[in-house]
């Protein structure tokens, strides 16, 4: 994330009204970026990254997919936990096979879990 001094230093040649209303813009931005509490398959508050659930396959180590329906094939999972669910863990994943433009492939030594992840692409 950027630093407020970085982008201070950047407008520090300009007029003092457009530096207040640039300083002010990036400030409000810095100090309210957040992922939010989004829904399955749906894009963070901020930023590039979309919230998924998905279940690990019913056979421990068994490869499950994950249908992300993004533009471009996702690079990062991120898993979440979520302290509003009683019981939520957070399990390991492995990657079986690189993500398409249509899937996340995974396994899990846990069968049957129930995982939240932020993905981006």
């Amino acid at each position: 994330m950027a630093r407020a001094s970085y982008i201070k230093a950047l407008i520090a040649g300009l007029p003092d009204d457009h530096k207040r209303a640039i300083s002010g813009a990036f400030e409000y931005v810095l100090d309210n970026f957040r992922w939010g509490r989004p829904e399955h398959a749906e894009r963070c508050e901020n930023g590039q990254q979309y919230y998924f659930e998905a279940a690990t396959a019913s056979v421990a180590n068994g490869e499950f997919q994950i249908l992300h329906g993004l533009a471009a094939p996702p690079y990062l999972l991120v898993p979440v936990l979520p302290l509003d669910v009683e019981g939520a863990e957070i399990v390991p994943l492995q990657v079986t096979r690189p993500a398409d433009a249509e899937r996340i492939y995974l396994s899990s030594p846990v069968a049957d879990a129930i995982i939240r992840v932020m993905v981006e692409a």
